[in-house]
């Protein structure tokens, strides 16, 4: 079994700032079938990405990880906006100054 692993570390530039770390492994195994492996850890502000995936090739392998990274992350996006539009739309001209009493 031969297992490769590499670290990366990207600093984004938005606001406020945060950083993205990408841990990786590749993996080839002499007796399972298939034979190549490869996971993907992406330690992100919120909940981390993890995914790992395997097949007959490393690059195939590889490419599938990805496939799942890409979903992972659109499946976040597209909670976040469905959570934005349920989310009730506070009236300002309804709010009462501190201290009035309320009906």
């Amino acid at each position: 079994m031969h297992v490769k692993s590499t670290h990366h570390e990207m600093h984004l530039h938005s606001s406020p700032p945060c950083s993205l770390q990408i841990h990786s492994g590749y993996d080839r195994s002499l007796t399972e079938s298939p034979p190549y492996s490869a996971s993907f850890h992406l330690v992100t502000p919120g909940p981390d990405v993890i995914v790992s995936s395997s097949d007959h090739s490393l690059r195939a392998a590889a490419l599938k990880a990805f496939k799942l990274i890409d979903e992972k992350i659109e499946q976040r996006q597209t909670k976040r906006s469905l959570r934005r539009e349920a989310a009730p739309a506070i009236e300002l001209t309804r709010r009462h100054p501190s201290g009035s009493p309320r009906r």
